[in-house]
C-alpha cells in the first residue's frame, strides 16, 4: 500500500504529536512502519547525546532563585523565578538538554533569544537578559505574563463584538511593530496570545520567528527547508505546502486572519483537525473558507469582507501588512468605508450618514421634497413645467452642494483620495447649472487638496501640479468675468498658485514673479476700496 505522506510531513507531525497525523498513521500500515523507524532513531539520538540521568529543578538558573514549573515543551522549560535586583518576577526559558543539546535545538532557541531583544512593546513580552548558567545550560528570562489564551479570555468573559474588535486591533499593532523590525511570528494562534486581567493582550512564543533584515530580505535562513512548522489550522497556504521562499509579512496576516475568524464565530475557517495530514493541507491550500456570515448572520457585510480579505489564498489578494488589517477594523468601528472592497460613491453616502445621521436626514428630506415637486410639475402648464425645471436644478445643487461638503469632511480627515471623485462630481455639476461662484469655490478647492496631497516621491507629483495649474487657470477666468465680486476669490486662487510655485513645491520661478505681480495689484485694489468705503462712511 503505497502512501503520498512525505518523510518531512510525517517527521513534522510527530514532532507536533499533531492529531491530524497521529489519525492517518492509525489507519496507514505503511506509515505506521515509517513512523516507528523514526521514532527509534530519535530515542538512539536521544539516548546518545543526553546526560545520564535527567535534570531536576534547579534552585537556580544564573542569578535567579526558580519557584516553580510553568510549562514544558519540545524546545525548553519555562520556570518561574525570582529576580533580586531589581526585585521582581520573571519567566525563565531554559532549553532541554543543557550542555548536550544539538545545534539545531541551540540554533532555535538563540534566535528566540535574538528576536524578543529586537522587540519592546507593550503588547509582546518582553526578554530582560539571555546567558548561561554555572553548568553552561543556555536560558533567557523574559517578562512573567500571568493571564489567559485569547479565545479562551473572550469566551469566559462573555467580551462583546465591539471589544473584541478593539482587542484584535491591539494584537496587528503589535505584530506590526515586529514585522517593522524584521521579525516574522510563524505561530500566531490564540494560545500564543494572552490577555492579562486589564484586557491587554501579550504575545508570546517567538521560538519560530524568522528575521529579516531592514530592507526585508532573508538575515536568518529557515532552519529546515521543505519542513512544516508551525500550527496546521492557523498555517497560511505557503506555509502549509513548505514554501519557505513565499513566506513573509503576509503569512503572518493570514495567521491573524484565521484569529481573526475565530474571535467573530468561535469556529475555525477550515474543518482539517482531524484531518489527515495531506487532506488538511490540501483543504487549506485550495478549499475557500466558509462565510463568516454563514456562521453568524450579524457578520454578513464588512466583517465577512475583512476576514475574507485576510484569508486569501494567494498573499498578493491579502492585507498587504497587519497595519492595513488593522486599519480596515478601525474603519469598521468608526462606521468609515473600508479598504477592502470598492469604495462607490452609494457606499460612501451611506457610512457618511451613519456618521452624520442629522445632516442626511436633512439632505434626503430635502431632496425628496424637490422630487415630489418635480413628479407634480410634470402634470402642469408649461409655466409649471418650468417650475418642475427650476426644482430639477435645485435638486442637483442640492447634490452638488452635499458632495462639496462630504469631499471637505474627508479631507479634514487627512483622506485625500475619498474627497477627490467628491470634489470633481461637484465641480460637475457646479458648471452644468451655470453657477460660477460655486464651480470656482471647488476649482480652488481641488487645487488646493491636489497640492497638499501626499506622495511617495520626494517633492510631490508632477502630475497632481500639472492639474492643479490648470484648475487654478480655470478659476481665475471665471473670477475674472465676475467682475468686482470675483476679486477677493481671485485672490485666493492666486495665493494658492504662489503656493505651488513655491521653491519647495514646485519651484517654477516665471510664473511665480507673475504671480507675485497679480497679488501685488489685486492687494492694492482692495485696499483702494477699503479707503473708500472708509471716506463713505465718515460723517459729513
Amino acid at each position: 500500500m503505497s502512501c503520498h505522506l512525505t518523510e518531512e510531513e510525517l517527521w513534522s507531525g510527530l514532532d507536533r504529536d499533531a492529531p491530524e497525523v497521529n489519525d492517518h498513521i492509525a489507519g496507514c500500515p505503511t506509515c505506521q512502519g515509517r513512523a516507528a523507524d523514526l521514532k527509534r532513531g530519535v530515542e538512539v539520538l536521544t539516548a546518545a547525546s543526553s546526560p545520564p540521568a535527567s535534570r531536576p529543578m534547579p534552585a537556580k538558573v544564573g542569578s535567579y532563585r526558580i519557584q516553580r514549573i510553568l510549562g514544558e515543551g519540545g524546545m525548553g522549560i519555562v520556570y518561574e523565578a525570582e529576580q533580586q535586583a531589581p526585585k521582581r518576577l520573571v519567566a525563565i526559558k531554559v532549553i532541554r538538554g543543557g550542555k548536550h543539546v544539538d545545534d539545531y535545538r541551540l540554533r532555535l532557541f538563540e534566535r528566540e533569544a535574538q528576536t524578543l531583544a529586537r522587540l519592546k512593546h507593550r503588547a509582546i513580552a518582553a526578554i530582560y537578559e539571555g546567558g548561561r548558567d554555572d553548568d553552561g545550560q543556555p536560558f533567557f528570562a523574559m517578562e512573567l505574563v500571568r493571564g489567559v489564551p485569547l479565545t479562551e479570555y473572550v469566551r469566559e468573559q462573555n467580551v462583546p463584538r465591539r471589544a473584541r474588535l478593539e482587542l484584535f486591533g491591539r494584537i496587528c499593532d503589535a505584530i506590526h511593530y515586529a514585522h517593522l523590525r524584521g521579525v516574522i511570528h510563524r505561530d500566531l494562534k490564540p494560545t500564543n496570545i494572552l490577555v492579562d486581567s486589564d484586557g491587554e493582550p501579550k504575545v508570546l512564543d517567538f521560538g519560530l520567528a524568522r528575521i529579516t533584515d531592514p530592507e526585508g530580505t532573508l538575515k536568518t535562513e529557515t532552519l529546515q527547508i521543505g519542513r512544516i512548522m508551525g500550527t496546521l489550522p492557523y498555517m497560511s497556504p505557503e506555509e502549509a505546502r513548505g514554501d519557505a521562499d513565499e513566506i513573509d509579512v503576509r503569512s503572518d496576516v493570514y495567521s491573524l486572519g484565521v484569529v481573526f475568524y475565530e474571535l467573530m464565530t468561535d469556529q475555525l475557517p477550515y474543518r482539517v483537525k482531524k484531518a489527515a495530514l495531506p487532506e488538511a493541507v490540501r483543504v487549506i491550500c485550495e478549499e475557500p473558507p466558509r462565510r463568516p456570515s454563514s456562521l453568524t448572520r450579524s457578520l454578513r457585510g464588512d466583517l465577512d469582507t475583512i476576514a475574507l480579505k485576510a484569508l486569501e489564498k494567494e498573499p498578493a489578494r491579502r492585507y498587504q501588512s497587519a497595519a492595513a488589517l488593522a486599519e480596515d477594523v478601525h474603519r469598521f468601528l468608526t462606521d468609515q468605508p473600508i479598504l477592502a472592497r470598492p469604495a462607490s460613491a452609494f457606499y460612501q453616502l451611506r457610512k457618511f450618514a451613519v456618521r452624520h445621521r442629522l445632516f442626511a436626514l436633512f439632505t434626503v428630506a430635502l431632496i425628496a421634497l424637490v422630487a415630489t415637486v418635480s413628479i407634480w410639475a410634470r402634470n402642469t402648464n408649461e409655466i409649471v413645467r418650468k417650475g418642475a425645471d427650476d426644482a430639477m436644478k435645485l435638486q442637483d445643487l442640492a447634490m452638488a452642494v452635499t458632495e462639496l461638503r462630504l469631499a471637505e469632511s474627508y479631507r479634514a480627515q487627512g483622506r485625500f483620495d475619498a474627497a477627490e471623485p467628491f470634489y470633481r462630481s461637484a465641480l460637475s455639476a457646479f458648471n452644468m447649472l451655470g453657477r460660477e461662484d460655486r464651480e470656482g469655490l471647488a476649482l480652488t478647492r481641488l487645487a488646493s487638496l491636489l497640492i497638499s496631497r501626499p506622495s511617495d516621491e520626494k517633492g510631490g507629483k508632477e502630475s497632481d501640479y500639472v492639474a492643479a495649474e490648470e484648475l487654478l487657470t480655470d478659476a481665475m477666468e471665471l473670477f475674472e468675468q465676475m467682475g468686482s465680486s470675483g476679486v477677493e476669490a481671485q485672490l485666493g486662487a492666486l495665493t494658492l498658485l504662489q503656493t505651488l510655485y513655491s521653491p519647495d513645491v514646485w519651484g517654477f520661478a516665471e510664473g511665480l514673479a507673475e504671480v507675485n505681480q497679480d497679488l501685488q495689484a489685486l492687494q492694492a485694489e482692495l485696499d483702494a476700496r477699503g479707503r473708500e468705503n472708509d471716506r463713505g462712511q465718515r460723517p459729513g
